[in-house]
Order: structure tokens, then sequence, then C-alpha cells
């Protein structure tokens, strides 16, 4: 398997299963609860879309949110983090 940009480096550190936190960030114009709530979901089934946090930039411009999800194994992370970086509507995730 090729090794993605996105992939957990240091495995020796990482315990599962694990809460992950996660920050992600994008254009205030999109529905970024729901985009990322659905790419979440899509790995991490268990995952509560109500404990989403949002905060819309001092302009109204960006929106920041803040999850946290239950992770079994690093795959989920890796491919939360593989789906996250191809969606055009994020521009960073953390």
């Amino acid at each position: 398997m090729t090794e993605r940009p996105t992939d957990i480096k240091n495995e020796e550190l990482w315990v599962f299963p694990m809460d992950y936190p996660l920050k992600v960030m994008g254009e205030a114009s999109q529905p970024m609860a729901q985009i990322v709530a659905d790419l979440i979901c899509k790995y991490v089934p268990s995952f509560d879309p109500a404990t989403i946090e949002m905060q819309t930039s001092s302009k109204g411009k960006y929106v920041s949110i803040r999850v946290v999800f239950h992770a079994e194994r690093k795959e989920q992370i890796n491919d939360v983090y593989a789906a996250l970086a191809a969606e055009p509507a994020i521009r960073l995730a953390l």
C-alpha cells in the first residue's frame, strides 16, 4: 500500500482505542458541520454529530469545527484525514 501524506507516523506512540480530537476549518458559505459529520460518520459509525462545536471567524468568512471521535484503529484516523483532505470545502484539518 502506498503511504498517504495523511497517514499516521510513529505508530508506536499511538494507543488504540482512543478519543481523537480534530479541528477542521473551511468557508462559512458551505454547510461545514454537515460535510464534516458525513465524512467522519463514513469511517466512524459511532460518531455523534451533535457533539460538533463550531465557531465563525471574526469577519464571518470562515468557520472552525472541533470534534472528538472514538477511534478503534489507526485506519479510521488515516481515512478521516484522507477524506477531509479530498473535500474541496475544507481548507485545513488538524
